[in-house]
């Protein structure tokens, strides 16, 4: 890259969004960038999670939310995976090519 910002300029959960423009074209570019040491830290926080809710559920029977875990577990993978983000860009951008209305940023794959 030419140029990196450090700062980001959107944040969620799982990443950051940082402006970078290309060496040789100068083209401007959105580089998401997972946040340090998530995957490894996935697993012990999903551990956590089940047992808080769980711990939750005895204490208050009332509160049946366990079912939250089992439905964030799985889906998690998924999430911190971005090159299946990056194809199920792909697959939206072509379901939603010519709608001027929606713009769906290119996945530059050598990156």
């Amino acid at each position: 890259f030419d140029s990196f910002s450090p700062v980001p300029i959107a944040c969620a959960s799982l990443a950051q969004v940082h402006v970078a423009k290309l060496k040789d074209t100068g083209r401007k570019l959105a580089i998401k960038v997972q946040h340090r040491n998530l995957r490894e830290s996935s697993t012990g926080d999903m551990l956590a999670l089940r047992i808080a809710v769980r711990t939750a559920e005895y204490l208050f029977p009332e509160f049946t939310l366990g079912w939250v875990i089992e439905e964030i577990a799985p889906q998690l993978p998924k999430e911190l995976d971005f090159c299946n983000e990056g194809r199920n860009s792909e697959i939206a951008a072509s379901h939603l090519e010519g709608d001027d209305r929606i713009v769906i940023p290119d996945v530059l794959w050598q990156f």
